[in-house]
């Protein structure tokens, strides 16, 4: 429950800047034809909910924040890095995201990782880590 609500917030952000700025985004399980350009893939990967109080009433809602730049292969990596850069840019550690009582942290810097190479694609992966704590009653 809690988990698809931080993704929400998550996606909220890149897309209100995807769209800003031009760049497709595949959204998580929604059909997409690949454009033959630079473009984005998301994925909010939620790990172990956790109590870490006596009463069990602190909620910790970890997880890892994943954003693929993928670019056509064989077209270098200048545009793509680039793209991978503003990407790490546009969620720093510390932000937080809020809506309606949730509040997300990202909890790690952003990860520029080696590119991924396949006969059609050249792949960034982005990621960083996130962390919402929730109290219950």
């Amino acid at each position: 429950m809690s988990h698809t609500r931080i993704a929400a917030l998550l996606e909220a952000r890149l897309g209100e800047w995807a769209d800003a700025h031009d760049i497709p985004v595949a959204w998580e399980n929604t059909p997409m034809d690949p454009p033959d350009g630079l473009y984005l893939q998301v994925y909010a990967m939620p790990a172990t909910t956790t109590a870490i109080d006596l009463a069990e009433k602190l909620h910790v809602l970890p997880g890892v924040w994943q954003i693929n730049v993928v670019a056509p292969a064989g077209d270098g990596t200048g545009p793509v890095r680039d793209l991978a850069d503003q990407i790490s840019a546009l969620f720093p550690l510390g932000m937080m995201l809020a809506e309606g009582g949730l509040t997300c942290y990202i909890s790690t810097p952003p990860t520029v990782y080696r590119g991924i190479t396949t006969d059609a694609r050249y792949t960034i992966p982005v990621s960083m880590n996130y962390r919402a704590d929730i109290t219950t009653h």
